[in-house]
């Protein structure tokens, strides 16, 4: 395949720096830096492809398209989309250079890729969405397709897809549909009203004389429990959180000290068991400390959401008998 993307591109972007017919019909040519930047972009494209990035490889084709946009450049791009299991985008691409292409092709070409084009058909579904406004941004698997109405259906690979439709002023609406190989199916988006606004507050009572209090009974006020927020939990949690971040960092160095030294020719057996100690040590250390962090954590919590107790309340009350006055009172 890698021979494949060579030849392929190598030739469109000679035809392109000669001047010849790189680009699909109409297109104007591009400028010799455009195109000195398209061929820089393949060789990083082929290095990453040879590396097995096939999604920054993806990229940088298709910033070479962009650049130098020729249809051979659409049978490279088809053939990364597949290594990234994308059937649905390389069987578009695929189709784009069958068009593009046209009568330039040679025979064997056209038939080998129209090959490609019908196996990857069976991995394919289309799928025709509509959604009840217009101007609806339209996703599938959070990623924009369009907006409502669209132009055409969706090639979606087989597979559960979400499609998803939003529009401002309205709450998004969602739907999850299992999709198999050449399926056909319709899918309806229902943007539902918008959420009526809340009910204006209702006003405020006018105020109203307090009667007066009695002179000889005084009633105690409630006072009200404030909840106060467990500093010392806290701090003790984020102490713990932060010996484990350490010591989660220190295992982390003592395992690479302990695969460099295996790495390394000579090194003793009692300087491999001591490295091989301290990083088993470590480990056990972060282990203990992330459980710590935890329960801390639970601790602190319940501590800060528990219903507080309300405070003890004050009152006198006064009577005035025959005999005399009398006062009682809790404090």
């Amino acid at each position: 395949m890698m021979m494949r993307l060579s030849r392929s591109l190598a030739l469109a972007l000679a035809l392109a720096l000669s001047g010849g017919s790189a680009g699909a019909a109409g297109r104007p040519k591009g400028s010799k830096a455009n195109l000195e930047e398209a061929q820089s972009r393949y060789q990083r494209a082929r290095e990453l492809y040879e590396e097995n990035d096939f999604q920054a490889a993806l990229v940088e084709f298709q910033r070479a398209y962009e650049l130098a946009p020729s249809y051979r450049l659409l049978y490279n791009i088809a053939q990364v989309q597949y290594q990234l299991q994308d059937y649905a985008s390389a069987l578009g691409s695929f189709q784009r250079y069958l068009d593009e292409g046209g009568g330039e092709l040679p025979a064997q070409r056209r038939d080998e890729v129209q090959r490609e084009v019908d196996r990857l058909q069976a991995r394919v579904a289309t799928v025709r969405v509509t959604v009840n406004k217009p101007g609806a941004e339209i996703s599938v698997d959070d990623v924009p397709v369009g907006t409502s109405p669209l132009r055409a259906p969706l090639q979606l690979n087989a597979g559960r897809r979400k499609l998803s439709a939003a529009l401002s002023g309205f709450p998004p609406v969602t739907r999850v549909v299992d999709v198999a190989g050449r399926d056909s199916l319709d899918v309806s988006l229902e943007i539902a009203a918008p959420v009526a606004s809340a009910a204006p507050a209702a006003p405020a009572p006018s105020p109203r004389s307090e009667a007066p209090r009695s002179a000889v009974d005084t009633r105690p006020e409630v006072v009200k429990a404030q909840r106060s927020t467990p500093w010392v939990p806290w701090i003790a949690t984020g102490g713990l959180a932060v010996a484990t971040g350490v010591t989660g960092v220190l295992a982390l160095k003592a395992s690479g000290d302990l695969k460099a030294r295996r790495d390394t020719f000579g090194v003793s057996r009692a300087d491999l068991d001591q490295a091989s100690g301290r990083t088993r040590t470590l480990a056990l250390t972060t282990d203990v400390l992330a459980g710590a962090t935890l329960v801390a954590a639970g601790v602190s919590t319940w501590l800060t959401l528990r219903e507080p107790q309300p405070a003890p309340s004050a009152g006198v009350q006064v009577g005035v008998g025959p005999g005399g006055v009398g006062v009682a009172g809790s404090f």
